[in-house]
């Protein structure tokens, strides 16, 4: 399964998905809870702090910074999933 990110609501106990996911039944799944105004606040941070250190860096070299942390993000995602 693809790594996404959708918007939940809480009612009763349970989070109900606001999308349709495609998901088998009892299929364990790592879930991290935001509430919408902290999720926006932190990405705004995070643009900020971005567009500061920046200034100084072409975009190749941004662009392969991503890249290699995105590839690293992926590979510990995998190991993680192995240990469960």
């Amino acid at each position: 399964m693809q790594t996404r990110q959708i918007t939940v609501i809480y009612e009763n106990g349970v989070f109900k998905p606001l999308e349709e996911v495609n998901v088998k039944e009892h299929e364990k799944l790592l879930v991290t809870l935001y509430s919408d105004a902290q999720w926006q606040k932190e990405v705004n941070d995070l643009f900020k702090k971005v567009h500061k250190k920046t200034k100084s860096f072409s975009p190749k070299e941004i662009e392969t910074d991503i890249s290699k942390a995105r590839k690293e993000v992926r590979k510990q995602l995998n190991e993680a999933h192995r240990t469960d």
